[in-house]
């Protein structure tokens, strides 16, 4: 694949449209040593339809503001069609965890009686919670609204999916994600009291594995924090084209 075959804005990062095929843009990057270092894309369409087909071929879907530096055609700022747009992610470096790995805080695997799990019983709280936990700055609202119709329906084997921690019928923890075939995917999640979190992530964790999951994708790390907790789970960095490997085995089974 020449360089010529992917269309770029002014930054550098590659544009992709509806109608372009995910898995062959992926194999360029993995193929072309010219690409060793992309590791993001930008969409054209909020579309449920493209987003699922986007991350059925393994790219980590957030999104972000148009601004001077992403602009690559006459942008109308009162247009707030144009406002935002899908970033295609796709890391160098991975971190998932594989179920046989899973460790279990012997503290927080003793909280776990007092607290119930539910699966996609409040969604669109827990997708409110989190962006009122951590900011609208990747969760922006084309995105939401995506991710709200992804929940109802799948696409292309994409569906948006919440785990939920209640204690005595409380919402106190929650994520949401995505399902892509037996991968679980996840994207952002909140706590509302001490050790919830960590309470919720085991109790999700457990579900996965025990209802046939082969990992879970917990995207990139992006800070010490992040790493921290991931690696206490389990899990472990592997690079790009092994996780592209395994995916599109776990993808389809």
């Amino acid at each position: 694949m020449g360089k010529d075959t992917f269309i770029y804005t002014p930054r550098g990062d590659i544009i992709v449209s509806e109608n372009a095929d995910p898995d062959a843009i992926i194999n360029g990057i993995l193929t072309d040593e010219r690409y060793a270092d992309l590791e993001l894309g930008i969409g054209l369409s909020f579309s449920p339809e493209f987003i699922g087909k986007l991350m059925f071929s393994g790219f980590y879907i957030t999104s972000d503001l148009l601004n001077q530096d992403t602009m690559w055609f006459d942008f109308d700022e009162e247009n707030s069609r144009f406002s935002y747009f899908p970033l295609l992610n796709i890391w160098k470096k991975q971190t998932v965890l594989f179920f046989d790995h899973l460790h279990e805080s012997k503290s927080i695997r003793r909280l776990v009686k007092n607290y119930e799990l539910r699966i996609n019983y409040n969604f669109e709280s827990v997708l409110e919670r989190c962006v009122k936990a951590h900011g609208d700055v990747w969760i922006t609202p084309p995105l939401k609204r995506t991710l709200i119709k992804m929940r109802h329906k799948e696409y292309h084997t994409a569906r948006a999916v919440s785990f939920e921690v209640y204690k005595d019928g409380a919402l106190t923890a929650g994520e949401f994600g995505v399902k892509t075939g037996k991968i679980y995917t996840s994207y952002s999640g909140f706590y509302l009291e001490p050790s919830a979190g960590s309470v919720q992530l085991l109790m999700m964790l457990r579900y996965l594995r025990d209802n046939g999951y082969i990992f879970c994708n917990f995207g990139t790390d992006d800070s010490i924090e992040n790493n921290i907790y991931k690696r206490r789970l389990g899990a472990v960095y592997i690079d790009r084209r092994d996780f592209i490997a395994i995916w599109r085995y776990a993808r389809n089974v």
